[in-house]
């Protein structure tokens, strides 16, 4: 049986305005909003301090491309580009910034060829760490540009201690780690909470019949489940934004949640059709959350080989390992292809069942 894609879309249209009419889905939206909002302002930023730099000469010299990247992760640099020394100082003195730095128009080939050029650092009597970042920064770029060689040579070499992934917390941050975890706890609660309830209403209302007189089984499952990806999508966007995360690896960030969407709201499209009433929904819905979430909050944390093993069948532990992977845009978690086969599994699963059901209802 063919899908009609016009019947999908007016099901997804309706469906998507009904449901947050909805208190009850209104909630399930908001409150992982909220929480990744509280752990934003709980958890500090992880950076060492903020480095508010003027300068003034050439924008395209190395020694500033040098100075932005020694910040990295660590230190929140901002740099202002001004016309004269004279601007600069008046800035370090107004406090409107933190340290300045004068380069001559020819700097860069001036180091390159020997001529030892003037660089003035302008800082407060008193110094700063923003200055001192500077000074660090200007010598480490000086040294590069000059083509001198370092004094000595070290070797790092990298022992694993305790478990690959214990350090997943240290490495990310706490803030990072526990609102990315409640993006996996927005995305289980509009699966299980919302997505069931805009299913089991209309089963409730008696209007799922009458649905059925224009549109197959099929159609309205897909309507409602691209309302839960249209929620899930929104949500995630909107949360991003409002806790100012920057995913380094969009596209990894992007198909894990995906997936993980995916694969949730198919479980909850199966949960639906278990209930009479969209109030029953919402309230065992609670206890099938538990188990979705948990494993989620827990996936970068030391745990017991027995648990961790059990935990990792969860689609929820995996996708909150793939969507790591890409916030960090490195690989924290090993063997990313075990997640997305699991997360491919389950989705599997999910929608095998589902299609097994209405094959039934239908016959």
């Amino acid at each position: 049986m063919r899908l009609r894609l016009p019947i999908v879309v007016a099901i997804f249209r309706k469906d998507v305005v009904d449901a947050i009419r909805d208190s009850r889905v209104l909630v399930s939206l908001l409150t992982p909003l909220v929480l990744a909002i509280l752990y934003n302002s709980i958890f500090p930023e992880e950076r060492l301090f903020e480095a508010k730099v003027a300068f003034t000469g050439p924008e395209t010299s190395a020694l500033v491309r040098t100075l932005d990247e020694r910040a990295g992760q660590s230190v929140t640099l901002k740099l202002r580009h001004v016309d004269s020394e004279a601007e600069a100082r008046r800035l370090v003195a107004s406090e409107d910034v933190d340290a300045a730095f004068v380069l001559p128009p020819d700097v860069d080939d001036a180091v390159r060829q020997g001529r030892r050029p003037t660089i003035t650092l302008i800082q407060p009597t008193n110094g700063s760490s923003a200055a001192n970042f500077v000074s660090a920064g200007l010598e480490a770029g000086l040294r590069a540009l000059s083509g001198q060689p370092p004094i000595a040579t070290v070797a790092v070499e990298r022992v694993q201690a305790g478990s690959p992934e214990s350090g997943v917390l240290g490495e990310l941050g706490a803030r990072r780690y526990f609102v990315l975890a409640t993006v996996v706890m927005m995305l289980g609660m509009i699966a299980v909470l919302a997505v069931p309830i805009v299913l089991t209403e209309e089963a409730e209302k008696k209007t799922l019949d009458a649905l059925l007189l224009v549109a197959n089984y099929r159609e309205v499952i897909l309507g409602k489940a691209l309302v839960g990806v249209a929620y899930s999508a929104a949500s995630v966007t909107l949360m991003l934004g409002l806790t100012r995360l920057r995913p380094v690896d969009i596209p990894t960030f992007i198909t894990g949640t995906g997936l993980l969407a995916v694969a949730l709201i198919g479980l909850g499209l199966l949960l639906g059709g278990l209930f009479k009433t969209a109030g029953q929904v919402y309230t065992w819905s609670s206890l099938v959350l538990l188990p979705i979430i948990g494993p989620a909050f827990v996936a970068g944390l030391p745990l017991p080989d027995a648990l961790d093993v059990a935990l990792r069948a969860f689609p929820t532990s995996q996708g909150m390992r793939i969507m790591t992977n890409g916030l960090a845009g490195k690989p924290l978690f090993t063997d990313a292809w075990i997640s997305y086969a699991v997360l491919l599994v389950w989705v599997a699963i999910a929608y095998g069942l589902l299609a097994w059901r209405l094959a039934r209802r239908e016959s």
